[in-house]
């Protein structure tokens, strides 16, 4: 395995396995989800620029967790009941606290784009012009869904304030 190779998981597979679980709501098939999507990078690595890696990477998890959501939905009934469970990965802290834990199901409930959108966004702190190359949406979109998906989320939370 190449020495840059190493770097680029080192250095992206919590962003995209964080996106993964957020779109899967599955922490184990979005190690699965994610891995699919280093492998692919692997087989690709000579044909990618270099300054790209990290857009490509996440465009191909989030197209990768799409498409099992699609089987899945073939298969059988989503059942949001297994999301009760703790969280591990990188969002082991933020699930600690109750607020936590509510606002990582919010981000879960919202469709997509949006919840792709937060989690590119707000969770991995991509840029604007990141998130738009990596979801291939103008600028323009970026902003006006990440507003309508932070507006679902502040509708949320103000139903849960005593």
């Amino acid at each position: 395995m190449s020495r840059r190779y190493r770097q680029w998981v080192k250095d992206y597979q919590d962003h995209a396995w964080t996106l993964a679980r957020y779109i899967l709501k599955d922490a184990q098939e979005a190690e699965d989800a994610t891995q699919d999507a280093f492998v692919k990078l692997w087989h690709n690595q000579d044909n990618i620029d270099p300054e790209r890696i990290k857009p490509w990477l996440m465009k191909v998890t989030r197209n990768g967790c799409l498409d099992r959501l699609r089987r899945r939905r073939d298969n059988v009934e989503l059942n949001e009941t297994h999301m009760a469970g703790e969280v591990s990965g990188p969002m082991q802290g933020a699930s600690a606290t109750e607020l936590g834990v509510w606002l990582r199901r919010a981000i879960e409930g919202l469709k997509e784009p949006y919840r792709s959108l937060v989690v590119l966004r707000d969770v991995n702190q991509h840029s604007y012009e990141e998130v738009a190359g990596m979801l291939e949406l103008s600028l323009a979109q970026v902003k006006v869904y990440l507003h309508r998906a932070r507006k679902e989320l502040r509708e949320q939370l103000a139903e849960v304030r005593p």
